[in-house]
């Protein structure tokens, strides 16, 4: 029915900053002014689907498994994730320059929109401008584009003169807030953390001892290629919690799904904006196509893609490092559906159960008309 199991470590990975590399384009190229701050990414995105085995199948494996076409943009998570983290750059110069470099503001929340796809053979521009700043609160917009045409270099690593080729229209906006570090006079989070109301599902297993998360979660491909591995996933080690009992009896907006993850390679605990956007480079993934498989589209899917996404981190960036090598929990739950769109909300929870962090979702989710359908 598939391809036989893939190492998760066949092929290359890049770490964080690999992945997320940016260069900052001097001010004298932006060709803007009132302040807004350039940068420019170096690292293609990843694009999901693209490292599965789709030669190797037979022709009885096509038969099984109605085939989709897996997503031709790269992952809605690399810009959801990138945009802000320039936002945090331009506000680390910020402070450098005001002599608050030792006191860095931390990424409170990001909400974006999501307009167009991204190509992955050439680079996003992010345009950076101030929308307040603070001693302890800041906003900056972030506008991303991308060159009208591929690089001259598409597998990357793009040349920062790309940051100077004719741009095509917004594919990405976000608002991004930053608060600086405060005492907290009450700390209250809802009763039974994930650790403590999923125990029994998840004593059944060492975290790393669950499928690596599909590299494209709908089950026409799911099928095909079980358990693939990581594939070239950058950043991140996730794991997929195995919740068909837990789900069998209830109804979509009472189903839940559990991601294990941490870091593939550590990320310095003295940058908590970069573990931050990590977080929500995690909790982009796969959202809406799980919610698909739920609703029984998992075959006949005809469309799953984000709006927009809304991250709020719940406590001082400090506490979302990801230190040592224990395991995040993210929780994912569907509570709506309705006008051709499903709402998704997930709460990142810690390794020692504390809610650090929540995301909310909206996007496109519809399944494939019968006269599109393949025979």
């Amino acid at each position: 029915m598939g391809t036989s199991k893939t190492s998760p470590d066949a092929l290359p990975r890049n770490d964080f900053y690999e992945a997320l590399k940016l260069s900052r384009v001097p001010d004298g190229q932006n060709g803007a002014t009132d302040g807004v701050k350039k940068f420019i990414s170096r690292t293609p995105a990843w694009r999901p689907g693209q490292e599965l085995p789709w030669g190797k199948l037979s022709d009885t494996a096509y038969k099984k498994g109605s085939i989709v076409d897996f997503p031709p943009a790269a992952f809605g998570g690399h810009v959801y994730a990138q945009a802000p983290l320039a936002a945090a750059r331009a506000v680390e110069e910020d402070e450098e320059a005001g002599g608050n470099g030792k006191r860095r503001l931390g990424i409170h929340s990001i909400q974006g929109v999501f307009t167009k796809p991204g190509a992955i053979d050439r680079p996003f521009i992010y345009e950076v401008t101030s929308v307040h700043s603070s001693r302890s609160f800041a906003a900056k917009l972030v506008q991303a584009r991308q060159p009208k045409e591929a690089s001259s270099s598409p597998k990357g690593p793009f040349p920062e003169s790309d940051a100077n080729r004719p741009l095509g229209g917004v594919a990405f906006a976000c608002l991004t807030t930053f608060k600086r570090a405060t005492p907290s006079p009450v700390e209250l989070q809802m009763k039974g953390s994930a650790q403590e109301r999923y125990a029994a599902i998840l004593s059944q297993r060492a975290p790393d001892a669950w499928d690596a998360s599909p590299q494209l979660d709908v089950d026409a491909v799911t099928v095909l290629f079980p358990n693939a591995g990581h594939g070239g996933f950058p950043m991140l080690d996730m794991h997929k919690v195995d919740m068909r009992g837990y789900n069998a009896d209830k109804d979509v907006p009472e189903r839940r799904e559990l991601i294990l993850y941490r870091p593939y390679k550590p990320i310095p605990e003295d940058d908590p904006n970069a573990h931050i956007v990590a977080h929500a480079f995690e909790a982009d993934r796969n959202g809406l196509i799980m919610l698909t498989n739920h609703l029984g589209w998992g075959h006949k899917l005809g469309s799953a893609a984000s709006l927009s996404y809304s991250f709020y981190v719940h406590v001082n960036a400090e506490e979302a490092v990801m230190k040592g090598d224990g395991w995040w929990i993210q929780e994912v739950y569907w509570p709506r559906v309705s006008a051709g769109r499903g709402m998704m909300e997930s709460r990142i929870w810690s390794p020692e159960g504390k809610h650090v962090a929540s995301g909310y979702q909206d996007g496109i989710a519809i399944p494939k008309k019968k006269t599109e359908e393949k025979l």
